[in-house]
C-alpha cells in the first residue's frame, strides 16, 4: 500500500469496507431500484433458454452440460446427473462414460470438485480444480493452490498434477503458468504456459516421471493428436499454424488471405483437421487433410461464435452461438455438415464495419432490430489475454436490442482476432494502442449519430474506466464490471501476478512508468465526469474488488454521478439465478437512464 492512496483500507475486506460497500449499492437501489425491478421478469425471456457449455461424445456416448432457467446440468448418455443452481465451470468423462467429474463453485474459483462413478457421488474434494483426466481406474486432477493450505516448495497460485491426493508433477511449473493434460491412446501430451509461452512434454499415461519436454516455444500452443507417433500442435504464431513433429504443415500467415487467428484449438477427425478459423472475427470452420492441404469449408451461419464443441474419430459437434440467437448446433461426419437445432429469440440485423486508428483498422459489429432509432448505442470491448471477441449471444444485449438499443461489438488489439502479433500489439507498453483502438470505434459510432454508453468487465472493465477518465466527451455512461482499475497494485491482489505478462510488474522500475501513465485509478481529475456505474462482487477471488472499490471512491470525490452496485454471494465467473437477474436488471436500468438523460 502507497501512502499517497487513502483509499488503500478498502483492499483490506474487513467490516469497514463491507459497510462502504452496502452503503454504496443502498444508494445505487434507491435510485434506479424501481426501473430494475420492471426489467427482471422480461429478462427471463433471454436468460432462461438452454444454452450448452460443454459437450463430449466417444462412439455411441455422448454427455453435455448446459444451462437452462438458472440450473446447470449435466445429461450423460440422455440421463440427468446433475442439476444445480450452482455453477458448473467443466466436466471430464471416462472412456466408457461410466465415471464422470465435474467441478462446482458459487461463482468463486474454490469449489468442489465431484468424482461420479455410473451416476452415484464416489468422491468429492475441496479446492481450485482446472481438470480431472482418467485413465485406468484412477485419474489425474489438475489444481491450483490458493489460500490456506499450501503444500511446500509450492508458489502461492502454482498448479500442480495431483494423484490420489499427492502432486506427482509440475515442480518446474511457475505460479504464472497453467498445465492442460491431453490423452492420446496410452501417451499423455502435457502444455504448460500462458498468454505468451508454451512448453510439451510427453510420456506414458500411467507414469508422470516419464513425462519429458519435447517442445518449447515463445507463444502459446495446444495439443491436437497424436498420429503414428507423430505429435501435432495447435500453435498461436503468426495468425495461427498447426505442426507435426514440430514441422509447420499449416500456416495461415498471410494477411490478405482470408483467414487470421483462431478461436479454438483443432480437431482431427479420422485423417481431416477440422479448424477453427476467424474471419473479422466470424467463424469459419475449415477442413484441411492431415498434411495440411484444404479441403472444404463449412457453411455455418456467417455471424456466429463458437460455444461448445466436441469430437471422436468419426465425427464432431459445433454449438455455435449469435447474437438473437442462443444456440446453433451443427454436427460434421463423413465430409458432410448437417444443422441439427437453432434456437431464434430475436431477428436482429448484423452489420460490420471498420474505424481507424492511425494506420490500423479496427473491425467492429453493430446489431440492430428492426425499428430501432439508430440513435442509442452500447459499446462492448475487452482487448487483452489473447482472447477474442465474436458476436455470441448474450442476454443482457439480447434484453437490450429488444429495447430499440443498437450494440456494438469491438475488435481491438490485444485479443487474437488478427493473429498473435494483434494481440502483442495490446500488452505491456503497447496497451495504449488497446484504448485508442477503443476511441477510434467510439468516434466512428458517434459521428453516425448514436449517444453512447461503454460496456466492459474485468479486462474489459478497465477498458471502460480508463475510456471514462480519458475520452469522457465521447459517451453518455460507462459501465465498469469487476475491473482491473490500480495498475500499480494489481499484481499485488489476489491472481493479480498471473497477470504481469500481460500487463507489465509494477516492480520494474520500466513497466511501473507505462502502467502508472495510464492506470485509471491513478489519473482520475478534479472535474465531472459523466455516468457511471462500478460493479462488482465481494467474494470475487481473482480480481480483487478493491479495484472497483477505490476507483468509485476517489470518482465520487469528484462530485461526478457515479454508483458502485456490489452483490456479496457470487464470484468473479458467476452468479446464481437469482442474484444474476438482480445484477443484470440493474446494470440495464442504468444504462437505459444513461440514454434518458
Amino acid at each position: 500500500m502507497t501512502e499517497t492512496d487513502e483509499y488503500c483500507s478498502l483492499e483490506l475486506l474487513d467490516a469497514s469496507t463491507y459497510e462502504f460497500a452496502e452503503k454504496a449499492t443502498d444508494r445505487f437501489k434507491k435510485r434506479y431500484g424501481k426501473t430494475s425491478s420492471s426489467i427482471i421478469n422480461e429478462l427471463r425471456k433471454f436468460t432462461d433458454t438452454p444454452v450448452t457449455i460443454q459437450a463430449s461424445i466417444r462412439d455411441d456416448h455422448d454427455a453435455r452440460l448446459y444451462k437452462e432457467a438458472g440450473l446447470y446440468k449435466l445429461l450423460v448418455d440422455g440421463r440427468l446427473l446433475v442439476s444445480t443452481s450452482k455453477l458448473i465451470t467443466w466436466f471430464s468423462v471416462s472412456d466408457d462414460f461410466s465415471r464422470v467429474a465435474y467441478f462446482e463453485t458459487d461463482g468463486s474459483d474454490e469449489g468442489m470438485l465431484y468424482i461420479l462413478r455410473n451416476g452415484s457421488v464416489e468422491e468429492k474434494h475441496d479446492g481450485f480444480f482446472y481438470q480431472v483426466l482418467f485413465f485406468k481406474d484412477s485419474y489425474y486432477a489438475v489444481q491450483a493452490f490458493r489460500g490456506k493450505d499450501i503444500p511446500e516448495g509450492v508458489p502461492l497460485n502454482a498448479q500442480r498434477v495431483i494423484l490420489d491426493g499427492n502432486i506427482v508433477w509440475g515442480k518446474d511449473v511457475s505460479e504464472v503458468e497453467f498445465i492442460s493434460l491431453s490423452r492420446f491412446g496410452e501417451e499423455c501430451l502435457v502444455a504448460v504456459g500462458n498468454w505468451m509461452k508454451a512448453r510439451i512434454y510427453r510420456g506414458s499415461l500411467n507414469d508422470p516421471a516419464t513425462w519429458k519436454q519435447v517442445a518449447s516455444m515463445n507463444h502459446p500452443a495446444f495439443p491436437i493428436a497424436i498420429r503414428d507417433g507423430m505429435i501435432y500442435l495447435l500453435e498461436y504464431t503468426g495468425y495461427g499454424a498447426i505442426s507435426r513433429d514440430g514441422e509447420i504443415i499449416l500456416r495461415l500467415d498471410n494477411p490478405v488471405e482470408e483467414f487470421s487467428g483462431y478461436v479454438e484449438p483443432a480437431m482431427m477427425i479420422g485423417d481431416r483437421l477440422l479448424v477453427f478459423t476467424l474471419k473479422d472475427a466470424k467463424l469459419r470452420p475449415v477442413i484441411y487433410d492431415i498434411n495440411g492441404k484444404k479441403q472444404d469449408d463449412l457453411p455455418v451461419y456467417e455471424y456466429s461464435a463458437l460455444g461448445a464443441s466436441c469430437h471422436d474419430e468419426k465425427r464432431g459437434v459445433l454449438h455455435l452461438t449469435s447474437m438473437g440467437r442462443p444456440e446453433i448446433v451443427y454436427s460434421y461426419s463423413d465430409g458432410m455438415l448437417q444443422l441439427e437445432s437453432e434456437q431464434r429469440l430475436l431477428e436482429r440485423e448484423i452489420k460490420e464495419g471498420f474505424a481507424i486508428n492511425g494506420k490500423t483498422k479496427v473491425h467492429y459489429f453493430l446489431a440492430s432490430r428492426k425499428g430501432s432509432r439508430h440513435d442509442r448505442a452500447v459499446v462492448y470491448g475487452y482487448g487483452g489475454f489473447n482472447l477474442g471477441t465474436t458476436p455470441g449471444y448474450r442476454p443482457n444485449y439480447a434484453y437490450l436490442l429488444d429495447k430499440g438499443v443498437d450494440i456494438v461489438i469491438c475488435n481491438l488489439r490485444g485479443g487474437n482476432e488478427y493473429g498473435e502479433n494483434w494481440h502483442l500489439q495490446g500488452t505491456r507498453e503497447n496497451k495504449i494502442n488497446v484504448f485508442n483502438d477503443f476511441k477510434a470505434v467510439l468516434e466512428s459510432i458517434g459521428h453516425q449519430g448514436y449517444r453512447i454508453v461503454v460496456d466492459g468487465a474485468s479486462n474489459g472493465g478497465l477498458l471502460t474506466s480508463y475510456t471514462l477518465i480519458n475520452f469522457p466527451e465521447l459517451i453518455v455512461g460507462a459501465v465498469i464490471g469487476k475491473p482491473v482499475i490500480d495498475m500499480l497494485r494489481f499484481h499485488k491482489l489476489l491472481a493479480g501476478i498471473y497477470w504481469t505478462n500481460e500487463y507489465g510488474n509494477p516492480d520494474e522500475e520500466n513497466d511501473r512508468k507505462f502502467l502508472s501513465e495510464y492506470s485509471p485509478y491513478n489519473n482520475i481529475q478534479n472535474k465531472q465526469y459523466p455516468a457511471s456505474l462500478v460493479w462488482v462482487r465481494m467474494n470475487d477471488d481473482r480480481v480483487h474488488p478493491a479495484h472497483g472499490l477505490k476507483f468509485y471512491a476517489r470518482l465520487e470525490k469528484t462530485g461526478s454521478p457515479a454508483y458502485l452496485r456490489a452483490d456479496f454471494s457470487g464470484g468473479h465467473i458467476g452468479l446464481k439465478l437469482a442474484a444474476l437477474l438482480d445484477e443484470s436488471s440493474d446494470i440495464i436500468a442504468f444504462i437505459l437512464s444513461c440514454f434518458d438523460n
